[in-house]
C-alpha cells in the first residue's frame, strides 16, 4: 500500500519504525498517516515511549513529545495519546481528527475478528487483494473466526469469492460465493453464485443448481438477464474473448494487463450487486 504524502515538517535523520507494519516513518505527517490507516491495529503499547522520543528529538516537536510521553506513562488512553499525535502535525484538520476518534470508539467495541473484517474490508476497497486475501483467509482460520456472525462470516466467503474471480480461478469462487450465501443468504451471493458458474462453462451444474436454489420465477428471469447481460458486455471484446484472454494473461505473468482486464470484470459484479434483487 503506498500513497504519496505531502511533508512540511521536519525530515527525521533516524526513521521510527511502526511495530504494527514495520514501516519506517521520517515525518510527523507520514506518522499521522499511518496511524490512520493502520487504525484497526492499535492498541496503548504501540504507542509508546520510543515514540514519544522520536516526536520529542528527531522532529523537534519538544513539547508535544514530553507530553506524550507523560501520558504512556501515567498509562493515558489510546484514545488521549493519539490525539496529542494528530493535533502536533497538520496533516488532519479539526474535524477529521474527530472523525477517527468516533472511529476509535466504534472498534473499541469490536471483537478482534471484527477488527480484523474491517481491516480486511478497507484492502479489498482500496483494490489491495492480496493484502485482503490473507486477512480474510487468517480471520476464517483462527480461534477468532468462531465469534463471527452468520452474516460476517458469509461476507467474507463472498469477498474471497470476488478475489478468485479477479485470478480467474472460477470453480473456487463459485464454491465461495455457495458457501457465503449458505451463510448470509444473500441474493447478492446467490447471483455471484451462478454468475461464476457461468464464466467457468459449467452449464450443466448452473441448470441443476438452479432448479435447486431457485424457486421464484420473477428472480430466475431476473438473475438470468443480469448474468447475459454482464456475460455479454465481458465475452464480445478481444481475439479469445476477454474470459479466454485473462487466463492467458495470468498464466504469462502480465500483471498490469491482467489488472486491467480483471478490474473491469470486479466493475460487472460489483454493477451486479446494486441491481436489483430485493431481499
Amino acid at each position: 500500500m503506498s500513497k504519496v504524502i505531502l511533508c512540511a515538517g521536519k525530515k527525521a535523520v533516524r526513521p521510527y519504525t511502526l511495530k504494527t507494519s514495520g514501516v519506517n516513518v521520517y515525518t510527523i505527517e507520514e506518522l499521522c498517516y499511518c496511524l490512520r490507516a493502520q487504525l484497526d491495529m492499535l492498541d496503548e503499547g504501540m504507542i509508546d515511549r520510543e515514540m514519544a522520543l522520536f516526536i520529542r528529538d528527531e522532529l523537534g516537536f519538544e513539547e508535544r513529545g514530553d507530553l506524550l510521553e507523560q501520558l504512556v506513562l501515567t498509562k493515558a488512553d489510546l484514545k488521549s495519546r493519539l490525539v496529542v499525535i494528530m493535533c502536533t502535525g497538520d496533516y488532519y484538520d479539526e474535524g477529521e481528527i474527530r472523525k477517527i476518534c468516533d472511529e476509535l470508539d466504534e472498534l473499541a467495541g469490536m471483537s478482534a475478528a471484527g477488527r480484523r473484517k474491517r481491516r480486511a474490508d478497507r484492502y479489498m476497497q482500496g483494490g489491495y487483494y492480496k493484502d485482503a486475501l490473507k486477512e480474510y483467509r487468517g480471520i476464517i482460520s483462527s480461534v477468532e473466526g468462531s465469534t463471527l456472525s452468520a452474516q460476517d462470516y458469509g461476507n467474507i466467503m463472498h469477498n474471497i469469492g470476488v478475489i478468485n474471480v479477479r485470478s480467474a480461478r472460477y470453480d473456487v469462487a463459485a464454491e465461495m460465493f455457495l458457501e457465503a450465501y449458505e451463510r448470509n443468504e444473500s441474493r447478492e451471493s446467490l447471483k455471484c453464485y451462478f454468475y461464476a458458474l457461468k464464466l467457468g462453462h459449467r452449464e450443466g451444474d448452473y441448470m441443476k443448481e438452479a432448479t435447486r436454489l431457485l424457486d421464484n420465477g420473477e428472480l430466475i428471469k431476473k438473475i438470468e438477464e443480469d448474468i447475459e447481460n454482464a456475460t455479454a458486455r465481458i465475452e464480445t471484446a478481444g481475439e479469445f474473448g476477454q474470459l479466454d484472454r485473462l487466463k492467458v494473461l495470468y498464466q504469462q505473468g502480465r500483471t498490469s494487463e491482467f489488472d486491467r482486464l480483471s478490474d473491469e470484470m470486479i466493475t460487472v459484479l460489483k454493477s451486479g450487486y446494486r441491481s436489483a434483487v430485493t431481499e
